[in-house]
């Protein structure tokens, strides 16, 4: 009896926590996305890489963080969104840089004469918290496990731009599968930024544009913009 409840409870926290994660994603309605004409993508994960490590315990956990205004990671990502849209046929779609919030973004929007802004932004997934928000190189070494790679973690939201709307909101991921990590050309991970070689940092730079410009196309296919 003990054993039976204790299985329970167990299912009742998995699919909980799995809700939870999972609630907020929602595809754009199908009679919305007919009305879709002109797109303004805009991203705003930042300039900041962020180094990670998540060891067997807390105590061997750490993390740095460094400024990387250079690699124009929201450019490059808005662009990559703009470009699947516009190679679909269907709709029209430019991008935006710009770090305003909502309203400003919408009235920018607007002023383009497009009916729908995309916002890309960071977003934890409390599934794989190890993974922060943003994007990185993450190592994750737990007893025999030892794997490092570079990922990007973001959602991407739709908005309705005459009425501010939200219309649908999705995931830098697919479906129920783990935040993608690809490896950085065999690169070994390091505890600072400042310790890697020139050619190592261009290695990783290209790696984490690769990521954010994948998964953005990802988060556009979970937002049903594109097939």
């Amino acid at each position: 009896m003990m054993y039976s409840l204790a299985k329970y409870l167990v299912i009742f926290s998995v699919s909980f926590v799995m809700l939870g994660c999972t609630g907020m994603v929602r595809s754009v309605d199908k009679g919305e996305i007919q009305s879709v004409r002109k797109v303004v993508v805009v991203s705003q994960l930042g300039n900041t890489f962020i180094g990670s490590l998540t060891a067997t315990t807390v105590f061997g956990n750490s993390s740095n963080k460094v400024d990387v205004s250079d690699w124009q990671v929201d450019q490059k990502t808005a662009a990559s969104a703009a470009d699947a849209i516009n190679a679909g046929g269907k709709m029209t779609a430019a991008a935006l840089v710009s770090n305003a919030k909502l309203p400003q973004l919408l009235q920018a929007a607007a002023a383009q004469n497009a009916d729908t802004l995309l916002l890309v932004e960071l977003a934890g997934y409390s599934n794989e918290p190890h993974f922060r928000p943003g994007y990185g190189f993450h190592r994750r070494q737990v007893f025999n496990f030892d794997k490092a790679c570079v990922y990007s973690l973001f959602v991407t939201k739709a908005y309705n731009v005459k009425s501010g709307k939200e219309m649908g909101i999705a995931w830098s991921f697919p479906g129920w599968e783990s935040i993608p990590c690809e490896s950085a050309n065999n690169l070994v991970w390091k505890d600072s930024f400042a310790k890697y070689s020139t050619e190592e940092k261009e290695l990783i730079r290209k790696a984490v544009i690769a990521s954010t410009t994948t998964n953005v196309r990802t988060s556009l296919k979970g937002l049903g913009l594109l097939p």
